[in-house]
């Protein structure tokens, strides 16, 4: 059960739900004071950002799985859906690596097929805060009261895999080839956790009986005007589109976001 707080010590605490914490604030500059200063052992969290505060933390695979049962697509076990769905893929991408490209293990497999739009059981996550708050508002959505940056302890949820089968786990996956280069520029890394299961919900059932903050819900504003002026502010920390997308489709995506402020 949510529990509304006041609470003096944390400024923009709103709500508990066991080790759920739920935080709202206004602008960028409380956005700061509260990574910076409230939160203990931030360095133990990842972080990501959502276009939408009330979208779940779910995979692309399980949205595909729930978006084919809606349209009356055959059932069969999930473990076996999954396992056809990476091996077709495998056999897809053969003489499309270039000459002589590495041989991957499973985990590069879906982090390779996450960078080009497969659908996936993996969930992006960057360890700065604000790379993962660029994305939660890097697009335009007029109809958006409100966005989020999300937050997972690490720390804890390493701890508490030790005690899980590995069909339990949320793993943390940090990919090291040089098929995805993004990675390298977005701090990033992955989570995969059981299909089917939001990361929500994971949390919620494996520190059932904790009020730790395990996994922070910050919810920020939605609006144009905190949108552009909190992404004037992350071009002066030199986080844009060309930086943290270090190809083609990032130059393109910069010059977008540049040409937002003229008309035409």
């Amino acid at each position: 059960m949510r529990v509304r707080l006041i609470d003096h010590n944390m400024r923009y605490l709103n709500e508990k739900d066991g080790p759920i914490w739920y935080f709202r604030i206004y602008n960028f500059n409380d956005l700061r004071d509260l990574l910076e200063n409230e939160i203990d052992s931030i360095r133990d969290y990842v972080f990501r950002g959502q276009a939408r505060a009330e979208w779940e933390l779910v995979s692309t695979l399980n949205r595909l799985i729930n978006r084919a049962r809606r349209t009356g697509a055959k059932q069969s076990s999930i473990e076996r859906f999954v396992q056809m769905h990476i091996n077709r893929f495998k056999l897809e991408i053969r003489g499309r690596r270039g000459d002589n490209p590495p041989k991957l293990n499973e985990d590069e497999l879906w982090a390779l097929g996450q960078h080009y739009g497969l659908a996936t059981p993996l969930l992006d996550w960057s360890k700065s805060p604000y790379i993962s708050l660029f994305f939660a508002l890097e697009g335009i959505n007029e109809y958006c009261e409100k966005r989020a940056l999300w937050c997972l302890n690490t720390k804890e949820v390493e701890e508490k895999n030790k005690n899980l089968s590995k069909r339990e786990k949320l793993y943390l996956i940090f990919p090291d080839t040089d098929d995805n280069k993004r990675l390298l520029g977005q701090s990033g890394l992955f989570s995969k956790g059981p299909v089917m299961k939001s990361v929500n919900a994971w949390v919620m059932e494996k520190f059932n009986d904790s009020n730790n903050p395990i996994l922070l819900k910050i919810e920020i504003p939605g609006d144009h005007n905190f949108r552009k002026e909190t992404l004037k502010t992350l071009e002066l920390m030199n986080i844009t589109h060309s930086t943290i997308f270090p190809d083609l489709i990032g130059a393109s995506r910069f010059c977008n976001i540049v040409a937002e402020d003229y008309e035409t």
